[in-house]
Parts: C-alpha cells; structure tokens; sequence
C-alpha cells in the first residue's frame, strides 16, 4: 500500500548500509569457498538486519509494565537483556525464515550471479582512458 515507505524506511536504509558494508570487507576468496563465505554471510546478515530493525520501535512498541520493554535510566546490561528477549519474542521466526531463505538462495544462485557480475565488470570500462593532447591554435586556454 505505501510501497515500503513509513517511518521504519531510515532503519532499513542503515540496516541494508550495514549489510554492505560488511560484505564489501570480506575476504577474497574463489569457487565453491567464495559461494559458502556468501551463503553464511547472507545467513547471519539476515538475522543481523532482523536485529538492526527491531531497534526502530522496540522503545515504542510496547506496555512500560512488560519484562522486555525499553525503561529509561535502567543500566546497559538490563536494558541488553530487556532487547534480546525482545527480539527472540517478537523477531527471530522471521529473522531465521530470512537467514534460511539467504542461504538457499545464494547456495542455488550464487555462482551464476558471480560469473555474470565477472564478465559485466571485464566488459564495463568504468575509467576513460586519458589521452593529453596539445591545446590548437587560437582555442580557449
């Protein structure tokens, strides 16, 4: 109905920002390493971005008088307990759906995708060669 806009859409953005980021300092890697490192890091990004989302209204969503509401001015370490149980109550069936849903995906997917990205980065030129060349006669300087 909304296409995916609401107030919740910043913590997808930083959620997606994080899961790229991480992916972009794994190490190299070929073959059927490579697609294993993708598909677990694929798994775990799944729950990591479940858990980055629930941060969006977690403090809002719930009674003050519940074991795993926000309370302000309870220490870090209740309030960590507090999240935790928060997410494993209300989040993790749809995080592991999604970490599974990664797995396979990038298990079946991911070596076709791997040799197109190859081949459209060997055929794509990114960078215009430079050519110098003597300003003419008369032109602008």
């Amino acid at each position: 109905i909304t296409g995916g806009v609401g107030p919740w859409m910043p913590y997808q953005m930083f959620g997606c920002a994080f899961v790229g980021m991480l992916a972009g300092l794994l190490p190299r890697a070929t073959g059927r390493r490579e697609v294993m490192m993708l598909a677990v890091y694929g798994s775990l990004s799944g729950y990591l971005y479940g858990f980055l989302l629930n941060l969006s209204f977690w403090p809002f969503s719930l009674d003050p008088n519940s074991s795993i509401a926000y309370l302000p001015g309870l220490p870090f370490t209740e309030q960590w307990q507090r999240y935790l149980a928060f997410d494993v109550a209300t989040s993790l069936g749809w995080d592991t759906g999604r970490a599974v849903t990664n797995f396979i995906c990038i298990t079946l997917a991911g070596p076709a995708v791997l040799v197109t990205f190859r081949r459209a980065a060997r055929k794509a030129r990114f960078r215009a060669p430079v050519r110098f060349a003597a300003p003419k006669a008369g032109g602008p300087r």
